[in-house]
């Protein structure tokens, strides 16, 4: 899965693009080199070689034995060409050489007769040519390191430079189009991870620089939105505690017998005001993000269990040794008590379980009620603030439609992963995945 992120990335899909482009730019311009360049000059070469084969063929043959020798000594120093009428032990060439075809072909044009060169064989890389001039048979032979120009050779010089170039200009340019966007998704990331300070520099190219300069105004604007959202919240709370307060005294006040009805019904509209109030101010503070610490889990959930056992509650959990690992403690028990709270709510209080397990570097807790759950279609949408379903899992059972949303919130923040899936028989089972900090 990682190496298909890879893949899908920016920097990955620009690299490729480019390199796919270059790497057929540079086929297109050697193909062009080799059949306007390189193949012109190999056969040119071939046929001023068997050009001059030809003549010092013609030549050997009308000199005597004293200016042989003389002529023998200048081919071979001036023009690197031995010629003998000896026989010279030869064999069929055994490796192609893309000039060998042409200079025979080319020999065979200037002498009209039908020519094989043929390599010595004690020496690999010394190539033969027998010419048949007036009835005596002349060979000429000369080393591989004669021929001029060689097609491979330029053709394996333009490939590497070809491909140390595209990779050159594609580390270069893809790290100049990418870092300032991988600056912005840091940005980003941290600044959906709470951290509202964030800012990036408005530097580089005008467009980027004036991307910059848009997220910085809106990261500003945010944060004031941010913090003037916790200033009305708190100042919505505090005007409406005050009159509950007030009302809660009236009632203490007031006597059993006037009618209990009225007032039990009253008295349970003014908790669940009060426990909104509480439930907004917490999707609020949902926001403030804690450094981790380092906790014993098996204490910890022990501690979680045993708060709610004595409230008479019924947690199946099962003990066991658990490392210690560092954890934001604080909004792990926010969260686990929200959906504890919920697991017993829609369950009618019956037995709940819970569970935590370790596995790829992730701690996992599984908490499964016994209400009537909750339709496939509707598993996401309750996560959102003041949804409220129908039948059990409405107004009637005392919820307020933000205890999953602040779930949701918290885990976003921390980049927790939370879902909720069918139980096997019934009920509902939560699903909270949390990555282990390293220490």
């Amino acid at each position: 899965m990682s190496g298909l992120q890879g893949v899908s990335s920016l920097s990955a899909k620009t690299s490729l693009t480019l390199a796919f482009g270059l790497v057929i730019y540079t086929g297109l311009s050697i193909a062009l080199v080799m059949y306007f360049i390189l193949i012109p000059i190999a056969n040119r070469a071939a046929d001023d070689m068997a050009a001059f084969i030809s003549m010092a063929s013609e030549s050997w043959v009308h000199l005597n034995k004293e200016q042989r020798a003389q002529y023998q000594l200048h081919l071979r120093e001036d023009h690197q060409l031995f010629i003998t009428s000896a026989p010279v032990p030869v064999i069929a060439v055994s490796q192609y050489y893309p000039f060998i075809p042409r200079l025979e072909k080319a020999l065979q044009r200037h002498t009209g007769q039908p020519v094989v060169i043929k390599q010595q064989q004690e020496k690999r890389c010394c190539f033969w040519v027998e010419i048949l001039q007036n009835k005596q048979r002349v060979r000429i032979g000369f080393f591989h390191e004669r021929i001029g120009p060689r097609p491979p050779m330029a053709l394996a010089g333009i490939l590497i430079s070809a491909c140390l170039l595209i990779l050159i200009t594609t580390i270069l340019l893809v790290r100049r189009i990418t870092s300032p966007v991988r600056k912005l998704s840091t940005a980003a990331h941290q600044f959906g991870m709470g951290n509202f300070s964030t800012r990036i520099p408005e530097s580089g190219p005008k467009e980027l620089a004036s991307l910059a300069h848009s997220f910085n105004r809106m990261a500003e604007e945010l944060a004031q939105l941010m913090s003037n959202r916790a200033i009305l919240f708190g100042g919505i709370s505090h005007d409406l505690r005050t009159p509950i307060t007030r009302m809660q005294l009236v009632l203490e006040l007031l006597e059993e017998e006037s009618n209990p009805q009225l007032i039990g019904r009253l008295r349970n509209d003014l908790y669940e005001m009060e426990s909104m109030i509480r439930q907004a101010l917490e999707l609020v503070k949902g926001l403030d993000k804690n450094p981790p610490v380092e906790v014993e889990l098996g204490q910890f959930i022990a501690a979680i269990v045993a708060d709610y056992q004595r409230q008479k509650h019924v947690i199946n959990w099962q003990a066991s040794e658990y490392n210690t690992c560092k954890i934001e403690t604080d909004t792990l028990r926010r969260v686990l008590f929200n959906l504890l709270d919920n697991a017993f709510r829609y369950g009618a209080n019956k037995p709940v379980s819970l569970s935590c397990t370790k596995k790829d570097g992730h701690l996992i807790f599984r908490i499964t009620d016994q209400g009537p759950g909750i339709p496939k279609e509707h598993l996401e949408a309750v996560f959102q603030p003041f949804f409220r379903l129908d039948g059990s899992r409405s107004k009637k059972t005392g919820g307020s439609g933000l205890g999953l949303a602040i779930v949701r919130q918290l885990c976003d923040i921390h980049g927790w992963k939370i879902r909720l899936f069918p139980g096997k028989e019934r009920g509902l089972e939560a699903c909270l995945v949390i990555p282990i900090v390293s220490s």
